[in-house]
């Protein structure tokens, strides 16, 4: 099929050899002057309607381009939302790995400092034990002498 321009430029070279051969037809006497207005009259109306048609086809032509570029991002976009979906889901598993985590670092740290309170407390009544039993010893050793 042929370009618009190139289609463009057959009607228009076409155009100009029909209105030459309606001149010489008037000049000529074969159709009257009325005849000659009514067949331009003709003309003017199919050429009106060629480039109406011309203008159809190309308008028809970008909305398919638009149409596909519009399926081809909207695929995209679902590749786009169902790696979104998986993403979300991951930082849903690590957002509670990490709560489990935090839970488990808390509680060990709990235990690590009852424990450490235990030897504190163990540590205070050992040191009593052994100030007492000092105390026993310097009694018992003055005791002796």
């Amino acid at each position: 099929m042929l370009s618009p321009r190139r289609l463009a430029a057959a009607a228009a070279i076409l155009g100009v050899a029909v209105v030459a051969a309606l001149v010489v037809l008037l000049l000529g006497g074969s159709i009257t002057l009325a005849a000659a207005g009514v067949i331009g009259a003709f003309l003017i109306a199919l050429a009106v309607l060629a480039v109406l048609v011309l203008i159809v086809r190309r308008l028809d032509g970008k909305a398919q381009r638009m149409d596909q570029r519009i399926k081809k991002h909207e695929a995209g976009l679902a590749k786009v939302t169902t790696a979104l979906g998986r993403i979300e889901s991951r930082l849903d598993r690590l957002a509670a790995a990490v709560e489990q985590s935090a839970t488990r670092r808390d509680d060990d740290l709990g235990a690590i400092l009852a424990s450490l309170g235990e030897d504190r407390v163990n540590a205070i009544t050992r040191a009593r034990e052994v100030d007492e039993l000092r105390q026993e010893v310097r009694a018992l050793a003055k005791g002796r002498t």
